[in-house]
């Protein structure tokens, strides 16, 4: 009797638990992908199906409904904003931070360009997607904020706190834009002035 004999037998249906975590992994990507693109209304599971070869039904497989699909990643889009916010906290300039923050999250060298879009997407359709698109657009807004208020009490700045976080989120929301729409020239640019800006006028 050889030891093949005792090979364990692979079942049909659902993917080994590996296989099925890579997969869920490209449905995720590809889904932020499409919702960056098409917005969540127009977005479908055949869409996001097509892009990666699989069946409407494989989707189901993991997601039960696109609801579901997008909560998912607003959440793992949520979770890159939190990352970014943790490291430009630790920049000792609010310019530092706000730039840092930026790229981090959008622009940088291993930051992924849908994610700019994911979240254009999430401000410019906020009365028609779930509650997740508007929990990480409000990860921004806490962020900056937070900067802001502690640039004033270190004295880097007497601005308005309430006009100075409208006019840096402007400038986000400006760059995210330009990265959505695949300017990254231009987003870079922006992110530049804004640092020059900031480094230079505060105070003023």
């Amino acid at each position: 009797m050889t030891d093949t004999l005792w090979a364990p037998v692979r079942r049909r249906g659902r993917p080994p638990a590996s296989a099925a975590a890579v997969t869920r992994e490209r449905i995720l990507r590809t889904a932020r992908e499409v919702f960056a693109e098409s917005g969540y209304e127009a977005a479908t599971f055949q869409a996001i199906a097509a892009q990666i070869g699989l069946t409407r039904p494989a989707i189901n497989n993991y997601f039960s409904s696109k609801s579901a699909l997008y909560e998912e990643v607003a959440d793992r889009v949520g979770d890159v904003l939190l990352d970014a916010v943790r490291v430009a906290s630790q920049e000792p300039s609010l310019a530092g931070q706000i730039v840092t923050f930026t790229r981090m999250a959008m622009h940088g060298e291993d930051a992924d360009p849908s994610i700019a879009g994911f979240l254009v997407q999430s401000v410019t359709n906020v009365g028609h997607i779930p509650a997740g698109g508007r929990r990480a657009a409000g990860v921004i807004e806490r962020f900056v904020r937070t900067a802001v208020r502690s640039a004033i009490q270190r004295g880097e700045t007497t601005a308005d706190p309430d006009g100075l976080t409208d006019l840096l989120m402007g400038l986000v929301w400006g760059t995210a834009f330009q990265l959505s729409r695949g300017d990254a020239a231009r987003a870079e640019r922006m992110l530049v002035q804004l640092c020059g800006v900031l480094d230079h006028g505060l105070a003023h």
